[in-house]
């Protein structure tokens, strides 16, 4: 016989058993879920270090294909100051100014009108230039430099039957070593450091790189010109170094990154005040060049023009043509062009520098520009040689923006800038796996 105490323990298990099992059947019925069979995606890739670099890279790469909007007044621009370095080329290196003597302070005007020109290209390549970080550029500026030291020897050896005694090949393979072109070997040594100095201007503020453009002008220009102007502490070179090139590019960059687009009444002002101060430094060297500059007796007047004589001097690091690269380069930065007109002139901008290497080459230099003027008459009036001169230059300009054209559509067929741009590549993932 079981003891009472047992009896009594079962009988509450078996209600509660039963009072549990009335809960499930009513009110707490489970019901079953059919397990979801996992669908393969054979598509999804796992989010990887990997795959977000590869994204990223095919986001910068179609970025980088679209063609950026070039602005037709710096390219207009480009050929002027391109159209005043031949100018200048022709009067003071090629006889020009040795066979019209008389004419000396005459032919200074068209020197005065486009003396600016060095300056205006390099604060151009400082306005379009500090976004860009490829290496690529340079590499393409080099074999399009090169190409034509080449293509010209050979015409002037093979088909025009030259004798030159100097056939040492290296020279024209690396223009740089052996100085062809003093602007080409400084912005070729500027250009080694622009990767890291554009970076560096993504991360300066506003009044830091207002700071770095005044103190550099401050100091290369003006503290030279009212101190000691024939001292040249910083090795300037009268304008043609790569440190005067870099100054250039600072001020550049910083008109290019903070440029105010005027409209309206205010753009007529500025535009007007622009030609104003061109006409008016102008009209200063002009009458230094005369020796007419006069204010009157006075002490502060004699100073006054003392000091004028002293900082307008015709070196590219003079004031005058500093104040007019400047407000040439912003007065067409500001004009409206025609959407023809501007695919006219952008296309040809972008040629400009050509117009330099080919009329700069020793070749052309020396056989054909040094004997422009050979057969010309000495009895020339003051008005026929200025005529002459502009229109010999207009002549030499069309000629090499015609050669230029071929080379161009040469360059385009066999991809030489994608050929570049590949190079650059490679040598970007073998220097980075080297690295990592």
């Amino acid at each position: 016989m079981e003891d009472n105490s047992n009896i009594f323990l079962k009988s509450i298990l078996n209600e509660n058993n039963n009072i549990s099992k009335n809960k499930t059947s009513k009110k707490y019925k489970l019901i079953k879920v059919p397990k979801r069979i996992p669908i393969k995606d054979n598509n999804k890739k796992k989010i990887t270090k990997e795959n977000v670099n590869t994204n990223i890279n095919k986001f910068v790469v179609k970025n980088t294909n679209i063609k950026k909007e070039r602005n037709p007044g710096i390219d207009l621009v480009r050929l002027i100051a391109m159209y005043g370095t031949i100018l200048n080329h022709i009067i003071y290196m090629k006889g020009v100014k040795r066979k019209y003597p008389q004419y000396s302070k005459n032919l200074k005007i068209l020197h005065i009108a486009t003396g600016w020109h060095n300056d205006a290209f390099a604060l151009i390549s400082g306005i379009v230039g500090y976004k860009s970080n490829k290496y690529a550029n340079l590499l393409y500026l080099w074999l399009f430099v090169s190409f034509y030291n080449v293509a010209i020897r050979l015409y002037f050896i093979k088909i025009r039957k030259e004798v030159v005694r100097n056939l040492d090949i290296s020279k024209y393979f690396f223009p740089i070593i052996y100085r062809r072109y003093w602007y080409f070997t400084a912005y070729f040594g500027m250009y080694l450091f622009l990767p890291a100095v554009n970076k560096g201007f993504t991360i300066l503020k506003k009044y830091e790189f207002l700071l770095i453009v005044i103190s550099t002008n401050f100091l290369f220009v003006y503290w030279r010109d009212l101190k000691n102007p024939n001292e040249d502490v910083f090795q300037m070179n009268r304008g043609v170094s790569v440190l005067w090139l870099f100054s250039f590019y600072f001020t550049g960059a910083y008109i290019g990154k903070y440029k105010v687009n005027y409209s309206g009444f205010k753009k007529y002002i500025f535009c007007f005040i622009c030609i104003f101060i061109y006409l008016s430094t102008s009209y200063a060297f002009y009458k230094k060049i005369y020796n007419e500059l006069y204010l009157g007796n006075g002490y502060y007047q004699r100073k006054i023009v003392s000091l004028l004589k002293q900082i307008l001097k015709e070196g590219y690091d003079g004031i005058l043509k500093i104040t007019n690269s400047f407000v040439v380069t912003l007065f067409f930065m500001r004009i409206h062009y025609n959407k023809y007109i501007a695919k006219f002139i952008s296309f040809f901008g972008s040629l400009a520098f050509s117009i330099y290497i080919i009329h700069c080459n020793p070749f052309v230099s020396n056989i054909i520009l040094a004997h422009s003027f050979d057969k010309e008459p000495y009895n020339l009036s003051r008005n026929s040689v200025l005529i002459k001169v502009s229109l010999h230059g207009l002549k030499i300009l069309v000629t090499c923006l015609f050669i230029d054209v071929l080379r161009h559509l040469l360059f385009v067929i066999l991809r030489i800038k994608k050929i570049c741009l590949f190079l650059e590549n490679i040598m970007n993932k073998i220097l980075s796996k080297l690295i990592n």
